[in-house]
Order: structure tokens, then C-alpha cells, then sequence
């Protein structure tokens, strides 16, 4: 009896060491000495967030162009992109009026002061001719005769009838006999606009 109880005393204490020797292998480990291998003992295990990193600019994208398909015409209400070489017609400023006559000097001239004279009043006569063309139009009659789909006769009249006042001459050139005499006419918008813009009532 003494020799069982001796046994188990014996085989106790060998339990109790193996518990206790148990404990001791099953201690908690470092997790973060786990997650290193050990060819990387001398290296030193990375920071997140990194301390010398820079983010990136976050680029906005361009807006894409819209293309809008505009079938009026654009039409510009001023004045200066009208038609070229026309006066501007407005009730409220000067109108100007340019006209060139050319005269030819005739043969039968006993000087050339008298050729030149003659020359110069046949390029007035025509400029006011053409002023008042501008001023008040022309009419014109015109009559052709044909013959066996020949045209035998053409007369062609025109007739101006105007009042023309206070027209200036701003050059006279007389070259081989031909005279050419520059005209300009300045018009109260206030009265003519009317009439040269062809308006009604």
C-alpha cells in the first residue's frame, strides 16, 4: 500500500512539472517578430505612412468644348461692318457724296489756255451729272431695232433732272488734253436720308 501511494505521489509530480513546463512553451509570442524572415535580421521593417513620400496633385479633367450648331447668320449691328465704299446712311449725320467728271478738250481751240478751259467745264458738267445720278437717279430710255437677227439701230437716252447746290471741287488734273475734276457733296442727313434710303411715308 505504501508503495502505490509512493507511485502516485511520483507520477503527480511528474504531471505537474510537465503542466508547468507546458505553460511555459505556449507563452504568447511577438506577432510582428513572426511577419519578418530570417534572411531580413538586418533590415529594418518598413513605416506605412511613409515619412518622406510627397502625394500626387489630383488633376482635374478639361471640360470638353461644346460645339453648338448655330444655323443663323450673325448679324452685327455696327455700323463700320457694312458694305465698303458706301456712305452710311443715318438720320443724324453728314452724308458725303464723291463724284469724278473727265472732259476732253476739243480740237478747234485757238490757244491752250482755251483747251484747258473748255476741257475743265465739260468735267464739271459731267460730275454734276453723276452727283445728281446719286442724288436723285437716273431715267433712262433706250430703244434697239433688230433685222434678221441683226441689230440695226440702238439708241440708248438717259436724262437727270437735279438741283444740286454748294458741290465742291477737291482736285483738277488736265493731262494730253483730257481734264479730270474730283467732286464731293455733303448732305444733311436729317433731309436726304430719307429719300436716299429709298424709305416710305
Amino acid at each position: 500500500m505504501r508503495l502505490h501511494t509512493a507511485f502516485f505521489g511520483i507520477n503527480s509530480l511528474l504531471v505537474a512539472a510537465l503542466l508547468i513546463s507546458g505553460c511555459s512553451l505556449f507563452k504568447k509570442r511577438n506577432t510582428n517578430a513572426q511577419l519578418i524572415p530570417p534572411s531580413a535580421n538586418g533590415l529594418q521593417a518598413p513605416i506605412y505612412p511613409p515619412t518622406n513620400f510627397t502625394p500626387r496633385k489630383s488633376i482635374q479633367p478639361l471640360p470638353s468644348p461644346r460645339i453648338e450648331n448655330n444655323d443663323q447668320p450673325i448679324i452685327s449691328s455696327n455700323p463700320t461692318n457694312a458694305i465698303p465704299n458706301t456712305p452710311i446712311l443715318t438720320p443724324n449725320n453728314v452724308i458725303e457724296l464723291n463724284a469724278v467728271g473727265m472732259g476732253v478738250a476739243p480740237e478747234s481751240t485757238i490757244s491752250p489756255s482755251q483747251a484747258l478751259a473748255l476741257a475743265k467745264r465739260a468735267a464739271i458738267v459731267d460730275g454734276y451729272r453723276q452727283l445728281g445720278e446719286k442724288m436723285y437717279g437716273i431715267r433712262v430710255n433706250a430703244q434697239d431695232t433688230v433685222k434678221d437677227m441683226v441689230l440695226q439701230n440702238s439708241v440708248i437716252k438717259t436724262r437727270v433732272n437735279a438741283l444740286i447746290r454748294n458741290a465742291e471741287i477737291t482736285e483738277t488734273i488736265y493731262k494730253d488734253g483730257l481734264c479730270q475734276v474730283s467732286m464731293e457733296l455733303k448732305l444733311d442727313g436729317r433731309i436726304w436720308y430719307r429719300i436716299l434710303s429709298g424709305a416710305r411715308g
